[in-house]
């Protein structure tokens, strides 16, 4: 199993870093597609970030995925991950916080364990390495409960 980016106990993880109006002014995504409520730990010096999603009884996703059995699907773990390594890459590698960041790619791709409903989950990023004027690639992890239940290396485009 890979390595924490963050040491998620030896944070504070109780208090927001950022307002809720900076995170949506750097992340277009609303409604079922806001998979960061909050930002708890930014050090854009050493470069990581954890935010986080609190999932409640009955989340979107667990009526069709799986019924009777509900789990948050692995895409969702992805795409949150991306919207906090968006966040990190406009705070690291000053493109700006109205600009837009796509998804070019996955590589590396682990799920390590499930996410149910009911639930916080931590989504953190570090800085990783830039290519060019538009292109970066960051390490992403999500946790829950305190276990790394996904794992990967995601392409940010600017565009």
């Amino acid at each position: 199993m890979a390595q924490p980016l963050v040491d998620l106990s030896s944070l504070d993880l109780t208090q927001d870093v950022l307002s809720e109006e900076d995170v949506r002014r750097m992340l277009p995504h609303r409604h079922e597609f806001q998979l960061v409520d909050g930002v708890c730990h930014l050090d854009i010096e050493k470069g990581e970030i954890v935010t986080y999603k609190d999932w409640d009884d009955a989340p979107w996703w667990g009526r069709g995925h799986i019924p009777g059995r509900p789990l948050m699907p692995g895409v969702l773990l992805a795409e949150g991950a991306a919207q906090a390594a968006s966040i990190l890459m406009k705070k690291t590698e000053g493109w700006g916080d109205e600009r837009f960041i796509g998804l070019g790619g996955l590589d590396g791709v682990r799920y390590r364990g499930q996410v149910l409903p009911n639930s916080r989950v931590y989504f953190v990023s570090a800085r990783g390495r830039r290519s060019g004027n538009r292109l970066a690639k960051y390490p992403a992890q999500a946790f829950c409960e305190g276990k790394m239940v996904m794992e990967m290396e995601l392409i940010g485009v600017l565009l």
